[in-house]
């Protein structure tokens, strides 16, 4: 039986910094992101992490879970929901490297229910919409805790969900220099307070 394309949640998350996204996933990965069903997926089990250079850290209180809904030819339609740093999670203590830090997150108690109101309006109008796809990505803002070094600077970035159980590699190792390179998107970058 074909499913419907609002009942697996196809993801594409990755660091957004400076408004700008990007994410290549591993296919590992994408087979165990098949699995994710976004109409019974608990939103109180979702888990992000993202590991950054130590010359870079998020801003407190400036990540969010985004999820965009486009349906057919109509405009895409976002929603961001707080993400409360985590403790590091021991099953990605072997991700950090020198030079590396792992930020993780869950969603606010009271984002998790208007997560779950959201998921409950896309169901509702699934049917009457015809096709569409889902993006999930991080979003946090991100400072420098000192002069970045040129070259390469790299990040990596995680998800949990109920079905995968343990955290899925998205995006690894991807050069913060790549993304948007006639954005500057380092050069946007703002330093830490202190």
């Amino acid at each position: 039986m074909p499913m419907h394309p609002f009942q697996r949640l196809v993801l594409a998350i990755g660091l957004t910094l400076s408004a700008v996204g990007c994410g290549h996933m591993p296919v590992t990965s994408m087979v165990k992101l098949a699995r994710v069903d976004f109409q019974t997926s608990d939103p109180a089990q979702l888990r992000a992490a993202v590991r950054l250079p130590t010359s870079l850290r998020p801003l407190p209180g400036g990540v969010v879970l985004r999820i965009a809904v486009k349906r057919g030819r109509g405009a895409e339609q976002q929603r961001d929901f707080v993400l409360r740093e985590i403790p590091d999670p021991p099953a990605l203590a072997q991700e950090a490297g020198a030079g590396t830090r792992i930020y993780a997150y869950r969603l606010e108690e009271a984002d998790t229910a208007r997560l779950q109101s959201f998921r409950a309006e896309l169901m509702a109008e699934k049917n009457s919409a015809g096709g569409g796809s889902i993006t999930i990505s991080v979003a946090p803002k991100a400072c420098t805790t000192v002069a970045l070094p040129a070259g390469p600077i790299n990040f990596t970035t995680y998800l949990r969900t109920s079905e995968t159980i343990d955290y899925v590699t998205l995006a690894r190792d991807v050069d913060l220099r790549s993304i948007a390179p006639d954005q500057a998107v380092v050069d946007g970058i703002p330093r830490c307070p202190t």
